[in-house]
């Protein structure tokens, strides 16, 4: 699960605030961007961590001048197509975010034109970058938690079971 939250740069000290709880939905982050609209898009940054406890240790390094991984709202925006400045009263947020997703899908199934990249591409490792490529990106299920459920076939079942008595006897590591 990806966590996001806002901060605002405070004109009389430079440093950065926290403005936002921790969200974890897209929209959320979109709704809030929308409601700061009329501040600077420089002055808002958007954190974004697969750790709540993490967020504290951004701030400071952005407040200490170091990379933290956090991107402005005009970048966190352009990286995922989108614009909450010019959402018309029938084109709500939601469908701005199917839209991207559905924009963002596009272009990385296109051979001929590369997949852009982000803005923290060479403050981290190459692995590492194709991982919040794929954590960040508007695709899939990431921000759906995964809940199990016992399959109803016998012979499933009993292969898990199975599996789950070799990991409690110690044979295989959880």
């Amino acid at each position: 699960m990806i966590y996001y939250r806002l901060a605002i740069q405070e004109y009389d000290t430079s440093k950065w605030v926290w403005k936002s709880t921790v969200v974890t939905s897209l929209v959320a982050v979109l709704h809030l961007l929308r409601m700061y609209s009329p501040i600077p898009e420089e002055r808002i940054r958007v954190f974004s961590s697969t750790c709540k406890e993490e967020m504290a240790e951004m701030l400071n390094r952005e407040n200490d001048g170091l990379e933290s991984g956090s991107l402005t709202s005009g970048e966190f925006l352009r990286e995922r197509r989108l614009s909450v400045k010019n959402v018309s009263a029938s084109e709500t947020i939601e469908k701005l975010v199917r839209r991207s997703t559905t924009v963002a899908l596009e272009l990385s199934t296109r051979e001929d034109c590369p997949a852009p990249q982000p803005a923290y591409a060479g403050s981290i490792g190459l692995l590492d970058q194709r991982r919040l490529q794929i954590e960040l990106g508007s695709a899939g299920d990431h921000d759906t938690p995964y809940r199990f459920s016992l399959p109803g076939s016998t012979p499933q079942l009993l292969a898990w079971t199975r599996l789950l008595v070799r990991v409690q006897a110690g044979e295989l590591q959880s």
